[in-house]
């Protein structure tokens, strides 16, 4: 099992170790032939240390995924959060595809979506206002126009524009038909 340090204990490291009672100017107990000496953990024989670094999220991976949230694109999320990046198009997205597998950024984007999910579920009214909203981002904020004109005709389908406004009649029962439930109905009042 690896041992983990810390900042502090790195800082720990670079602080000179006590004198062994030698002088300091005395240096018989340095190699100059071999100047490259085993570590500690080659020394005793344990595996080396890992340095495990605790990174905190900065200001424009916080507006990163906000504006995610907001249901942007992540190209156009990256350009929100790093606003001095004047990079093109191609390098703009290359960042924000990294950016977005960033573990800090994919776990929150994870854990906020997982919250987003959850409510929605629970609320239909909501779930229905979220998807009509993000189709009218779509369709206004789409680059093409297949994904525009489809975004258009799911609304359309949700709020009822494509249907008949005369509601379609059931075709008029036939004769044979009529007789048939009429002695149905006749044989349970015989009953």
């Amino acid at each position: 099992m690896a041992n983990k340090l810390t900042i502090e204990d790195l800082d720990a490291m670079d602080e000179p170790a006590p004198e062994s009672g030698a002088d300091e100017g005395h240096l018989a107990d340095t190699d100059f032939e071999n100047p490259v000496t085993p570590s500690e953990a080659e020394q005793s024989g344990q595996s080396p240390v890992a340095l495990v670094r605790h990174r905190e999220m900065t200001h424009g991976m916080k507006m990163f995924i906000a504006a995610k949230l907001q249901g942007k694109t992540s190209r156009a999320a990256y350009r929100e959060a790093y606003p001095n990046d004047k990079g093109n198009d191609n390098t703009v997205s290359a960042n924000a595809y990294k950016l977005s597998k960033h573990p800090l950024v994919a776990k929150a984007l994870q854990d906020a979506w997982g919250q987003t999910e959850e409510a929605l579920v629970e609320d239909m009214a909501a779930s229905k206002r979220y998807v009509i909203q993000s189709l009218i981002a779509l369709s206004k904020g789409a680059k093409q126009e297949g994904s525009r004109l489809k975004a258009l005709e799911l609304l359309g389908r949700a709020s009822g524009a494509f249907t008949n406004a005369a509601p379609a009649e059931a075709p008029a029962p036939s004769a044979a038909q009529l007789k048939q439930a009429l002695a149905g109905h006749l044989k349970l009042l015989k009953q």
